[in-house]
């Protein structure tokens, strides 16, 4: 009996895992398809490097390498969606660059591929606007956005 309940357990936990990570995503008709070994959300396509370089380093290969940007995150499902990219290549909440960034000491932040801010999820007490932290990393210590000085080594994700 214990047997059987384990089983079932984890045929639910595997089901509501597989549920969250394959959810089907509303696309338009007139997306162009992703580039092989990016994964599409909507008509955006992702992509993580597990290559860890400073932030300035790790957009200058998402512009120059791939004509995109750092990714920048438009609603929570976009969100999810980027942690399980994350997640499958490292399998862990590996703290990732994001093309969320300040200029100088000024508390107005910016995407880097110069969309609107619509959707933000920082971790308690970030942003903390330390004198040097003016690049965010998802996948903080508590798990959501955090404010970090931009010359630590990351990876990455690039959104195109």
């Amino acid at each position: 009996m214990a047997v059987w309940t384990v089983y079932l357990s984890l045929g639910l936990l595997v089901a509501l895992n597989a549920s969250v990570e394959t959810r089907p995503v509303e696309k338009n008709k007139d997306c162009k398809p992703c580039e092989t070994g990016w994964t599409a959300y909507g008509c955006r396509c992702f992509k993580f490097f597990n290559d860890p370089r400073i932030r300035s380093s790790a957009e200058f290969g998402c512009l120059i390498s791939y004509k995109g940007n750092l990714a920048s995150v438009h609603s929570h499902d976009e969100y999810i969606f980027i942690k399980n990219l994350i997640r499958r290549a490292t399998h862990a909440s590996t703290p990732t660059w994001i093309g969320l960034h300040r200029v100088s000491q000024y508390a107005y932040w910016f995407w880097s591929d110069g969309t609107e801010i619509n959707y933000k999820i920082w971790s308690p007490g970030q942003p903390s606007y330390g004198k040097d932290e003016r690049c965010v990393e998802m996948n903080s210590v508590h798990g959501n956005w955090n404010d970090v000085d931009c010359d630590e080594k990351k990876p990455y994700v690039c959104v195109k």
